[in-house]
Parts: structure tokens; sequence; C-alpha cells
């Protein structure tokens, strides 16, 4: 090395270390500005309530505390320090456990890495209310209590501490026999999944030890490839040990799974699917997670060909065997890990279109959800509460009417629209950017729908602090992409919904029946309105969210 560059690495090293030790002082920095706001603002009525030996003030501090804390989401530090003071005053009051679960909700949604913390104490607040529990009150409580381990399994899990996860599992089935609960054999086949992931765990330990060793045995290097890529579902992992496999398939196929479903061109999109197929008939404990794989590859194919052709045909029947197949092996299989952005979760059945409907005559009939009556401005919310960056997949049929049909769903704190095949036909775009309405910002003309055509539509929203990137692809027609500053996007009069981070659908005089409704979590977590609901039980059971969304700050109806 010569000394100029020994000296530049002298310099940048420096530099480094000096880099981070100025993040770490500007984080306590923020951690100092908020210990003192939160003693500015409440510090006082702290110290009030803490003197007294009534718990009932306590309580009425804490849901201040978390009222407060819904309006600073934009400093995750202050928001911490008013959830933690909340769950703990909550915590002192019989009746505060309501308080204590909005804290920590609050908080685990807005502060991701607080989300194991939080479980932990949700367990721990369930716990003692089915402890204190007595005859019915006991099975309510029980249930809440599984509820509250499955969710703590989940974020133990997310860690890769499979071990720790099996443990709060086998309390959750105790508790599930004490009182009897039909959730035993879900629990049951839960540590089954986790037996076999530890087992997976320790054989990629064990090869990757081996490989360490012996870097150049190719055989060894396609075993660790196969290992990561099917029982362990990470074909992101399995490409960075493709380099020297033999096998020619996987040289081809595993760097393109790697870059994600969502960049994979049409063509491409169905010999992956097929590959993946292929890789479920050789690979049975994992058959279920590479049907996933392949069902998303077949559906993004779908949406983006739209000529009714013999690979289209194929298509269509593949995809259908495929979920034919998900469902004899029981669904898609729970996600390990962080990446859990690949789970889809059915939401057209929560829609009960007489507390849903906003405007029109909306009705169910059989699995579908139908608008009666073409006037303008008709709409009805998905009842999904949504925070953070998401897919949202309907699929549709324009009964009748020559005008738009409007997706809804949320682009950070406000719903944005994006109504399609607007005035016979003649443009789509979104509503509103920059104050103006869709027929002055189209942007793609024309875009025009047939009635009684089944559509496929996709919108990915992903937002990167105060800027969004929207896109909405309709099988067959251009994508309408939109990328700037949220502060430009503002909600059309005739698309308002009575939660704004709530996805809807919504007509101009034309109607419609929607026949699909799925979404997936890219990051942060969704929630249903109704949590009680049976069918918002079925579709957000255990594991198949991210994160756990605030609570709605207006009243759901």
């Amino acid at each position: 090395m010569t000394c100029r560059a020994a000296l530049l690495g002298g310099v940048l090293g420096v530099s480094c270390l000096a880099a981070c030790a100025a993040a770490r002082a500007a984080e306590g920095d923020k951690a100092a500005e908020a210990a003192a706001a939160f003693e500015s603002l409440y510090g006082a009525d702290l110290k009030r309530v803490r003197a007294t030996r009534d718990p009932k003030d306590d309580l009425d501090l804490a849901v201040r505390l978390v009222a407060a804390a819904k309006d600073a989401a934009a400093q995750p530090e202050f928001l911490a320090i008013l959830c933690t003071t909340a769950c703990d005053l909550a915590s002192a009051h019989p009746d505060g456990h309501k308080t204590a679960e909005a804290a920590l909700d609050l908080l685990a949604s807005q502060v991701p890495v607080q989300a194991g913390p939080c479980a932990e104490r949700l367990a721990e607040i369930h716990q003692k209310q089915f402890d204190a529990a007595r005859g019915a009150e006991r099975s309510r409580a029980g249930e809440d209590l599984i509820d509250a381990l499955r969710a703590l399994a989940d974020a133990k899990e997310s860690d890769g501490a499979y071990a720790d996860a099996a443990a709060v599992c086998r309390r959750a089935q105790a508790v599930a026999k004490a009182v009897k609960s039909d959730r035993a054999a879900a629990l049951d086949a839960r540590l089954a999944n986790l037996a076999q992931a530890m087992k997976s765990a320790k054989t990629l330990e064990d090869l990757k030890k081996q490989l360490d060793a012996t870097p150049q045995d190719a055989a060894l290097r396609e075993k660790l490839v196969r290992l990561l890529l099917t029982e362990l579902d990470d074909p992101a992992e399995a490409a960075k040990y493709i380099e020297g496999v033999a096998d020619e398939s996987l040289r081809k196929y595993v760097p393109a799974a790697a870059r994600g479903t969502a960049s994979a061109p049409e063509l491409a999109c169905l010999e992956l699917a097929e590959w993946y197929r292929g890789l479920g008939e050789t690979a049975p404990t994992a058959k279920a997670a590479m049907l996933t794989r392949a069902k998303a590859y077949y559906e993004r194919f779908l949406a983006f060909h739209a000529a009714q052709d013999m690979a289209r045909t194929k298509a269509t029947l593949a995809l259908k065997k495929a979920e034919e197949d998900l469902k004899r092996l029981g669904g898609p299989p729970r996600k390990r890990g962080r990446s859990a952005g690949d789970e889809w979760i059915d939401i057209l059945p929560l829609i009960d279109p007489a507390k849903d409907a906003v405007a029109g005559k909306w009705e169910r009939r059989g699995a579908a959800v139908a608008l009666l009556d073409a006037v303008a401005g008709n709409r009805i919310m998905i009842p999904v509460i949504v925070a953070g960056n998401y897919e949202l997949e309907v699929r549709f049929i324009r009964t009748s009417g020559t005008d738009a049909v409007a997706i809804l769903f949320p682009v950070g704190p406000i719903t944005i629209s994006a109504p399609m095949s607007a005035e016979g036909g003649g443009y789509a775009g979104l509503e509103k950017i920059d104050g103006r309405g869709v027929r002055d910002n189209a942007l793609v003309r024309p875009f025009a729908f047939e009635n009684g055509r089944l559509y496929r539509a996709n919108v990915k929203v992903v937002v990167t602090g105060d800027r969004a990137d929207v896109q909405v692809a309709v099988e067959g027609k251009p994508p309408i992409l939109w990328s700037g500053l949220i502060a430009a996007l503002t909600t059309g009069d005739g698309w308002r919904l009575p939660l704004p981070q709530c996805p809807g659908m919504g007509t101009w005089r034309t109607t419609v029946t929607l026949e699909g409704l799925r979404l997936r979590m890219l990051s942060g977590g969704a929630r249903p309105v109704r949590p009680n609901d049976p069918a918002a039980k079925a579709a957000f059971a255990f594991g198949e969210t991210r994160g756990r969304p605030p609570a709605p700050s207006i009243s759901p109806p």
C-alpha cells in the first residue's frame, strides 16, 4: 500500500468513526429532547397521580397520554415515552388493561423495534387477567391470552428464536387445554412447524460450517442453495451461494427469484411459476411454500398478459390447480424471519355492506359484493386499517355504465383514489394531485373497461419519509405511476371514507361486482376494524400480518 493510500485509508477510517459517533450523539440528543418534552408537558401530572393512592387518576392520565401519542407519530422517541408511561399507569388500575393494550399496540406499530417487547408486555397483561378470571370470564380471558401468546411466539420466530417461540406455544397449549379451546389442534401444528424450523436452522448452520472448510465443494454448495430455496423459502439468501453450483436451472432461476415477484418481466413470470411448481414436487415438506411462490408468479403473468392465447389459458388453469393444491395442504405456510412481505390476506369476506357502505346500495352475492345502483360517488369501505407499505389486489367486473370504477387506498395518512375508465374510457389517474382532479391530471389516456369482463388490478404503495411511490396496474393496460411528496395528494370530494387508513372501492354512474380483494403488507402492519367478527378472525389468523398498526383515530362504523 502506498503512503498516499494508507493516509487516505486512515482518513476514511477516522471519518467513518466520526460519522458513527455523530449518529449515536444525534440519537442521544433526540432521546434527551423527547424526555425533556415529556417532563415539560406531563412531568407535573405524573408526580401528582403517583402521589395519590387512587388508581383512577393514573388511568385518566394514561388515556390522555395515548391520545397524545397518536399525534406524535413523527417523533418515535417521544411516542415511546408516552406509550410506555401510559402502559405503566393503566396497569395500576383494575380496568386499565384496554388502555394499556392500546398504548402497546400504538408503540409496536409506529416503532417496529419495540414490537417484541410490546408483545412480551401484552402477554403479561393477559396472563394476569386469566389468572384472576373466574367462571365464564375465565374462558374468554383464556382465549385472549392464547391470542397474546401466539403474537409473542410470532415475534420470537421473526427474530429466529425458534426454541423460545416453541416454549411460548407450549404455554398457549396449556391454556387451550385448561379452557377447552378449539384452537389446540392449530397450536399442535404450529409446534410441529417450529420443530421443522429448528431442524432446518441446525442443518443450515452445519452446511455453512462445512462450506467454510471446503468452499470449492460444488455438491455441498448446491445442497445449501436448495435448503435456503425450499425449506427456508429464502431465494435472496440462496442467491448468495449460487456461484459454483453445477445445476443449470438453479444458476438460471435463483438470481431471478432473488429479485422478487414484483420485478419479474411478463414472460419470466411464467417460467419462474413453472420452476417453483417443479421444486414443490421434489421437496414435499416445502411444497406449500413453493406453490405459494408459483401462484404469485402466475398471478403476475395474468395481470399483464391480456392476449386470450394458449399461454394465458395454460397459466389460468395452472393457477387454479395451484390454488386447489394449496387448499388441500392447508393453505400457504407461515413465513419465517422478517421476509413476511409475500403473505396475502383475503379481505373480501370482511366487508359487511350494511356496516361498510358509504354511498350507494351494496349487497352480498355469495362470496362477492355487488353495487346495485349506478349513481355518482358510490363507495364502500374495506374494514381493514393499513399502516405501512403494501400491495392491494382487486378483482372486479363492471356490470353496467360507461364511467369510472375507482380503487380508494391510503397513502400515508390520507385516502387517494384511482378512477379508471372515466368518461367512457377516456382516461385514468389519481385524484387529487396538487389540487387537480383526475380529468386535469390523467396519467393514462385512453383507459377503457368492457362491461361483463373480469379485471385484476394491483395497487402498490411505498412511502419513504415525506414521499410516496404509487403504482396501479391493470392487466393488459399501461400502469398508472406517480412519485412525489405526500403533501401534494388530497382526497377527491366524492371519494371520502370514514376511516382514511382503510382502502375502499367506488364508482361513478356505474355498477360493479367485487370478486376478490387481497392485501399484502410489505412493511408495517394491518388489522381489521372489527376484530371480533368471525370473518376477521379467520382472515387475520396468527402470523398473517406484520406489525401491529394503530387503532383508528375515528370511531369505526
